[in-house]
């Protein structure tokens, strides 16, 4: 982390006060999600109140967005020192996805003028499924074996290899090289006019192959639950997948080496892997963390190692599912994470390679993040030397995003390296996003100087 965000920051709101007041005949009405929020500002910073979301005023927000980043402004000109990272997950509406300049001035604008982990641009609001509908261009190495558009979890398509063809790199490629580098010139040009962004790198979202792999070839394997008898009556899919795995690995590497040649200190790869979280919740619910456990944990400690090998930042994003906002699986607590984690770390510990910041989901799908603190145990037994990323943030309650806030702290017993949304905003509508964005800033900003107060964040940056 940078020497001068390592001290408490204040919470936002009056002294001594909650930075979330609740619209408490909003809460008897029984109707939480038919509510957001708006802020207001306080002699020391916003406040926040629940309303209706007719009532929500996107002008408002943008003037108290202003506000803030001028008061985070003042703070930082006097000296002050702040305590965690916002972190933007990623992708956006695609309403909003006009341009790379208007994406990464979509997020610098609603920072608030917090310092950000990175700015991403995603080249795809619904993850992969972009890359999957053009594998179809391959026509010379791919068939489609299961037919599928996409329109949820159920109507994936899952392809095979045509007889006679050896998969090769260039065919399962993301393509992405040339597009990389117009991107990381558009931040260029951003910086020059936004000098809170100079130090900051721009995000550029890395899907794990493993997820790669199993999506092409296993989409048809895949339903809300992971059921396991679909998967049973498509492991030949799945069998396919695994054993096409080091192509995809070469693929992905090829293009990450070329882009970190060339762009290297100015790029940080959000290393993405639904597959490894939802593997280790199913493991537990099976029982089968022997067996899956360590499987998981090897590959994706094996392909961290091999970014490292080659220069590229990395920041790590586990996840439960987010298309359609929905998750495939509901975890009952952070176990089957920390035990990938733990795993993981040991791996790379004996290669001598830096973990890297990791971002936890909590919440997940549409739902919340949860307020019991049994859910967030056992970040206890987490291996210290992850920075954590708190993805515990819900635009629908602020409030309760702090809370679950601290509570992941208080378990983990460090202060968060950065706060954020489950997963990205591609998935929610442009006036959700904007909410999420400006809870996420609240969030961070949260709860240093109450009787909650935690330690802050001295850990090291990537």
């Amino acid at each position: 982390m940078n020497p001068h965000l390592v001290a408490p920051i204040h919470r936002c709101g009056s002294a001594g006060g909650s930075a979330v007041h609740r619209h408490e005949n909003a809460c008897q009405q029984g109707d939480p999600a038919s509510y957001r929020w708006k802020m207001r500002m306080g002699p020391s910073g916003p406040k926040i109140r629940s309303v209706h979301a007719a009532q929500v005023s996107m002008q408002h927000i943008g003037s108290v967005l202003e506000e803030c980043s001028a008061v985070a402004r003042r703070r930082w000109s006097k000296g002050a020192k702040l305590a965690r990272y916002a972190h933007f997950v990623g992708s956006l509406p695609r309403e909003l996805m006009t341009s790379d300049l208007a994406v990464l001035q979509w997020f610098a604008d609603h920072s608030a003028g917090w310092p950000l982990t990175a700015v991403p641009r995603d080249l795809d609001s619904d993850w992969v499924v972009d890359y999957l509908r053009s594998r179809e261009k391959h026509d010379d190495a791919f068939e489609v074996v299961s037919a599928g558009d996409f329109a949820d979890y159920s109507d994936m398509r899952s392809y095979g290899v045509r007889p006679g063809c050896t998969l090769e790199p260039h065919h399962v490629s993301m393509g992405r090289a040339e597009r990389i580098g117009e991107i990381v010139s558009e931040f260029e040009s951003l910086q020059r006019s936004r000098p809170e962004l100079v130090g900051t790198r721009v995000q550029i979202s890395q899907p794990n192959p493993l997820d790669l792999a199993l999506f092409v070839f296993a989409g048809a394997a895949v339903s809300l639950g992971l059921p396991v008898g679909q998967a049973l009556r498509h492991c030949n899919v799945v069998i396919a997948a695994l054993r096409h795995l080091p192509v995809f690995v070469e693929a992905v590497l090829q293009e990450m080496t070329e882009v970190t040649s060339q762009y290297g200190d100015r790029i940080v790869w959000q290393v993405e892997s639904p597959i490894a979280t939802l593997g280790m919740v199913k493991a537990e619910q099976l029982r089968a963390q022997r067996v899956l456990a360590p499987l998981l944990a090897r590959q994706l400690a094996g392909f961290l190692i091999r970014t490292h090998e080659i220069g590229a930042a990395t920041i790590l994003h586990l996840c439960y599912g987010d298309y359609q906002h929905k998750n495939l699986l509901t975890p009952h607590t952070l176990a089957p994470t920390v035990n990938l984690l733990n795993r993981t770390a040991r791996l790379m510990r004996k290669r001598g390679v830096p973990l890297p910041a990791v971002h936890i989901p909590c919440a997940y799908g549409a739902d919340p993040a949860p307020l019991n603190p049994k859910f967030y145990t056992p970040l206890r037994r987490l291996d210290p030397d992850w920075q954590l990323i708190a993805g515990v943030v819900s635009p629908d309650d602020v409030d309760d995003s702090i809370h679950a806030l601290a509570l992941f702290e208080q378990a983990s017993g460090r202060t968060g390296y950065g706060v954020a949304t489950a997963c990205g905003l591609g998935r929610r509508t442009v006036e959700d996003a904007r909410l999420a964005a400006a809870a996420t800033i609240t969030t961070a900003r949260a709860g240093q100087h109450d009787d909650d107060q935690i330690s802050p964040n001295t850990s090291s940056s990537m």
